[in-house]
């Protein structure tokens, strides 16, 4: 328990977005996945396996999961794994938000969560000034009632799949429902903090801003999509079964914080402070520009560290493990110190925690 751990990441097929980014950025490119697109990888969840016998990531292999071993076993007695921290290559997401923290609900969790952009992105996020909220929702209840009416005919055989979907583009597009919400392109490097909860957001897809999609490494507290998920609008989308995704018109515009200052980017976007790239009360996040030996304390916390650029060696109770690019590992809160050096000229990597 007193020594550092690779993670072995659990890699998420998205068949409608996704693609090889993910694969590529850990060194991957070369492994076979039938073809399938990878649309997440989770770095940190609870249901984390560790690397024992493994201690070098260019060793790790996507398919590998038979050499972990899970992540509560380096626990402490009564210590939890509140986080569930990912890289995605994600667009079309749904309009959707999460309730604020200190909202009581007996249907919704609340999931605080923060976007660090690995790439150049594009995305909606909050109201447009302005807006008329009973339009907005008239628009979202019309498109799902159509929706449902396309999937219904699917489903009885009385449509055609690839005409349905013509049918749902085009409704959805002179609905327009993008003209109540602010549009966005992201640079690489920038941070969005939705931790707050009740904001509107989206991952949206543009090829000619960017043809990947959205590249992020998201940060969050570990709630499932059906707990804490609240949806609008699904970009139009039908899956290949005919059926389509529930939504939660009502309590999504019950939820909608509409104070026009709260829905201006400006707050929630954070800016770097030193060696602090970000501080919510549910956890925080460091960036460290490894060029000489770095010595650092737990104090008490478990630490995850991403490289985000470089190559470093990482020693504690007498264990080194050499962590490239792309990929992640674990530091125990029974680590008392551990020591970073880099095997290039500059390694940049991504520390997050639990906050106090």
């Amino acid at each position: 328990m007193t020594r550092p751990y690779l993670i072995i990441p659990q890699l998420i097929e998205q068949p409608t977005w996704g693609g090889r980014y993910i694969l590529e950025l850990k060194g991957w490119s070369e492994n076979s996945t039938n073809g399938n697109k990878i649309g997440q990888s989770y770095e940190l969840t609870k249901t984390t396996q560790l690397s024992v016998n493994i201690k070098d990531s260019t060793d790790l292999n996507f398919s590998q999961n038979s050499e972990g071993i899970p992540i509560q076993d380096v626990l402490h007695e009564g210590e939890k794994m509140p986080l569930l921290i990912k890289i995605n290559q994600a667009r079309g997401n749904s309009f959707q938000l999460h309730i604020k923290p200190e909202t009581p609900s007996e249907r919704w969790l609340p999931k605080p969560e923060s976007w660090y952009f690995l790439e150049n992105g594009y995305i909606s996020l909050g109201l447009r000034d302005g807006i008329n909220i009973g339009e907005y929702k008239n628009t979202c209840e019309e498109i799902n009632i159509f929706m449902h009416g396309l999937s219904g005919k699917i489903v009885s055989n009385e449509l055609d799949l690839g005409e349905a979907r013509k049918q749902a583009h085009i409704f959805v597009s002179n609905k327009n429902p993008w003209q109540y919400v602010n549009l966005f392109e992201t640079k690489k490097n920038d941070l969005i903090d939705l931790s707050m909860g009740a904001l509107h957001h989206s991952w949206e897809e543009n090829t000619a801003l960017c043809p990947l999609g959205n590249i992020v490494y998201e940060v969050q507290l570990d709630a499932s999509d059906d707990e804490a998920t609240i949806r609008a609008f699904d970009q139009g989308k039908i899956k290949d079964d005919g059926t389509i995704r529930d939504m939660n018109i009502e309590d999504y515009f019950e939820n909608l914080d509409t104070d026009p200052a709260h829905n201006n980017i400006e707050h929630v976007r954070r800016v770097q402070n030193g060696d602090e790239l970000l501080r919510t009360k549910f956890y925080s996040v460091d960036i460290i520009h490894v060029s000489n030996d770095e010595k650092l304390m737990t104090c008490g916390h478990f630490s995850h560290l991403y490289v985000h650029d470089g190559d470093v060696n990482i020693t504690a109770g007498g264990t080194t493990i050499r962590v490239t690019k792309g990929h992640s590992c674990f530091i125990p809160s029974s680590v008392e110190k551990y020591e970073i050096s880099s095997n290039t000229a500059n390694s940049v990597i991504l520390k997050t925690f639990v906050s106090d």
